[in-house]
């Protein structure tokens, strides 16, 4: 069970980031707390983060902290200072978020192939000042 103050560890992630995508191509990212209870994430369309383009929210409900992007749902089972776990509800994947330092964070997802062979994916968010 969670509770308003495990949203708390999740204050790392506020602020803007930029990250590189598997196609090489930069991405822009904002994440902010709404209320005790959510955290949004907006993707912006460049690096003036004036147009958001996508988003999802993070939210704490019943004690679980659900993530939904879309159609998408997560479900947290691990959640501590500068570390979030989510495992996948209606999903094809499991992420992390984990902060290296206060202007780094390695996201990594996780999923098995159709062949039944786990895979992952990492990159970095870096924050912008």
């Amino acid at each position: 069970m969670f509770d308003t103050d495990t949203m708390d560890h999740l204050a790392f992630l506020e602020g803007r980031w930029i990250g590189t995508g598997p196609d090489g191509r930069p991405f822009y990212e904002g994440y902010r707390r709404v209320d005790r209870n959510t955290l949004v994430s907006e993707r912006y369309e460049d690096a003036t983060y004036a147009k958001v383009v996508d988003g999802s929210t993070v939210t704490l409900e019943d004690g679980a902290i659900i993530s939904r992007w879309g159609d998408y749902s997560w479900r947290a089972d691990d959640v501590r200072a500068g570390y979030a776990s989510f495992a996948p509800v209606e999903a094809p994947s499991a992420f992390t978020w984990r902060r290296i330092d206060d202007d780094t964070v390695q996201v990594t997802q996780r999923w098995t192939d159709d062949a039944g062979t786990e895979q992952t994916y990492a990159l970095e968010l870096k924050r912008t000042k």
